[in-house]
């Protein structure tokens, strides 16, 4: 029994540093929000839903992507907590999140961040703001970018 509850644990603590303590931040301030919409989704569910969708070529495209969790906060949320979002770029920057790449387009501005690991298990925050809302997502594993620029290209090749 003493080995079950241990495992149980030591398992409990390892999925929480699997978070990074900029997810975590935001879980804690949002988490209890009627409006505020979070999931998290393990490697196995993701693979099974590309296998299942004819999508499996997904890892060859683009990595191994073992783990993604989103939370969708409406600004008004922000706004009841007297808070800002470049309050949470701090956050992220405080995690050694560092900026890759930042766009802006129809009133939406994305961020790409990164925060790298050992063995290929990098953590990449999207923050995606909007005119009315959040969404933030934090992908756990490892994005080639060689492969995503080659996937990129051809898709704008095949759109022309």
């Amino acid at each position: 029994m003493k080995n079950i509850l241990a495992l149980v644990l030591i398992t409990a603590s390892l999925s929480t540093f699997a978070q990074s303590e900029s997810f975590l931040t935001l879980k804690e301030k949002f988490g209890d929000s009627r409006n505020v919409t979070s999931i998290s989704v393990g490697g196995f569910i993701l693979r099974t839903a590309l296998l299942i969708s004819g999508e499996d070529h997904y890892r060859d495209e683009f990595g191994d992507v073992s783990n993604v969790r989103l939370i969708n906060i409406p600004i008004e949320e922000l706004d009841k907590r007297n808070l800002k979002i470049s309050g949470f770029k701090k956050v992220l920057r405080n995690d050694n999140f560092e900026e890759v790449v930042s766009a802006s387009e129809d009133g939406e501005h994305v961020t790409i961040y990164m925060q790298e690991r050992k063995r290929n298990k990098n953590l990449y925050f999207l923050l995606i703001e909007g005119e009315d809302q959040i969404l933030a997502i934090e992908i756990k594993g490892y994005l080639d970018p060689k492969k995503l620029l080659e996937t990129n290209s051809k898709d704008r090749l095949t759109s022309l």
